[in-house]
């Protein structure tokens, strides 16, 4: 019985030593799966790593033979450009979960927002992506939001210093005198993940 319990408290220590440890980023997109960063091998992700911690430019052939670029790691928040049409930040919050914000441009910037575990196991951790109304204060001239309400392009950026996560709908594809009747009217939207 007494080897039992050795045994026992044991194992149930070197699970709470695991659990404990902080999960980092490099390691989480060292993992990353191809069907989230299709263009990348895992070489070319550790060869981002590498160039970044050594304080290189940490940028990389991928396999449409053009490149893709790591930009900013630290222990919890990663950016990377991963071609000239798409980028993908990825935030760690609550110890075990992910952000990852997917941005297409197109000339205007739209994103994505996904939530998975370190393990890269979707997760049922709900994001509401705003509406356009969201967006325009009271004073907003109501042509030009009538516009941008019928496609509306709405970018997203993570904080690498907090769990902030950041909409703004873009208004790069009005015209010049739209763009200065609304962008006083406009207001971001900042979350907490």
């Amino acid at each position: 019985m007494y080897r039992i319990l050795v045994i026992f408290f044991i194992l149930l220590g070197g699970c709470c030593n695991v659990s404990a440890q902080q999960v980092k980023m490099r390691d989480v997109f060292a993992q990353t799966p191809d069907s989230i960063i299709p263009l990348m091998t895992k070489n070319n992700k550790l060869d981002c790593i590498d160039f970044i911690e050594n304080n290189m430019r940490a940028r990389v052939k991928n396999k449409f033979d053009s490149y893709s670029e790591l930009t900013a790691l630290t222990t919890d928040y990663l950016r990377l450009q991963v071609s000239e049409k798409s980028s993908i930040e990825m935030k760690i919050f609550n110890d075990s979960l992910l952000c990852l914000v997917r941005t297409y441009y197109g000339p205007a910037a739209d994103s994505e927002v996904y939530i998975y575990n370190v393990r890269w196991q979707p997760v049922s951790y709900t994001i509401t992506r705003p509406k356009a109304d969201d967006f325009f204060q009271p004073d907003a001239d109501a042509e030009v939001c009538g516009m941008l309400r019928q496609l509306p392009l709405i970018k997203a950026t993570l904080s690498p210093d907090d769990t902030t996560l950041t909409w703004e709908l873009q208004i790069t594809d009005l015209t010049e005198t739209q763009q200065r009747t609304i962008e006083h009217s406009l207001s971001s939207i900042a979350v907490k993940l």
